[in-house]
């Protein structure tokens, strides 16, 4: 039994996506239930460029109300400084829940940490949205192992809930999370949200060219901008054709079916055209990997491990 799919609404309303109005929407929605998926991943900074639009587009469709809603904490451009304040925290829910229509969402996170407000202040305030019935679960996305400790550890001193689920980066060339996170989740009785599944499509092996070079938006400015990594995935590609398997499959089955997710952690799916919510889910529906092609996915980790093996 594979993790449970969880479809990532970052993308709703963001120019260049086919998802911009109610009917898009209501089609998409139909297209998830027809799946089998019925929960959503959003955050009331989405889609970044034209913030709460995603949670907006989710609450005008008739057909969410077939769906559980996850969003986050909304989180200023800077270093998270403040956004998880009381104050600041019930604002940015009491506007999520106005644009989704709906008096609770099913998991409140926070979108990163705020190095700024007094840990406990921040936990405390995530309990009082729990109490107040705004949300049914806690988590946290993208904190470092320490701050979930610390957090954790703040959770059992004064009796309060514990957070139920961590988001946060992993595929096949970000595996950082096996030895990092998951051992505290495991501890705690945490779940684990994973994101960016296609390393924000590295992973699909079409941004590497000829000679081994990552190219176009990964060609600079990116952690994937590496000669090792550029080189990995050009021996993992054209491993995939000698099997002729698409890279894109590979990685979906991996993190389905090979990776150190369980039954009670979740992907969540990213997509910015229908056609493609269909083909990564008929990919994970194919089942395990060939042992060859889990052989080849181990290659590409022990390839870009030393330098990638920290990242989360």
């Amino acid at each position: 039994m594979a993790p449970q799919l969880v479809f990532g609404t970052g993308v709703l309303g963001m120019d260049g996506t086919e998802f911009q109005d109610n009917d898009s929407i209501t089609n998409l929605l139909n297209t998830l239930k027809q799946l089998g998926i019925n929960r959503l991943d959003t955050a009331a900074r989405y889609p970044p460029f034209n913030q709460g639009k995603s949670e907006q587009l989710i609450g005008a469709a008739s057909v969410s109300d077939a769906f559980v809603v996850d969003t986050k904490v909304y989180t200023e451009v800077g270093d998270g400084s403040g956004d998880l304040t009381q104050a600041a925290m019930q604002k940015s829910v009491d506007g999520s829940l106005e644009r989704l229509r709906r008096p609770q969402v099913n998991v409140l996170l926070a979108h990163r940490p705020d190095p700024a407000t007094p840990l406990g202040d921040q936990v405390q305030g995530f309990q009082d949205q729990i109490a107040g019935g705004h949300a049914r679960e806690w988590g946290v996305a993208n904190h470092p192992p320490e701050t979930l400790q610390e957090i954790i550890d703040l959770c059992e001193e004064k009796g309060w809930a514990k957070p139920r689920w961590y988001q946060g980066t992993y595929n096949m060339l970000t595996r950082g999370a096996e030895t990092r996170v998951l051992p505290i989740l495991r501890a705690h009785g945490m779940s684990f949200l994973a994101s960016h599944a296609l390393a924000s499509g590295f992973l699909t092996g079409r941004h590497v060219d000829a000679d081994g070079r990552p190219t176009g938006r990964f060609a600079k400015n990116s952690s994937f901008a590496t000669p090792e990594a550029a080189a990995a995935m050009k021996e993992f590609v054209a491993g995939c054709s000698a099997h002729k398997l698409q890279p894109v499959e590979v990685a979906s089955r991996w993190i389905a079916h090979h990776s150190a997710l369980g039954n009670d952690d979740a992907i969540v799916l990213g997509a910015s055209k229908l056609a493609q919510v269909g083909d990564t889910v008929a990919n994970i529906g194919k089942g395990p990997l060939p042992q060859e092609m889990v052989d080849l996915t181990e290659s590409l980790w022990a390839a870009v491990q030393p330098i990638r093996g920290s990242m989360i």
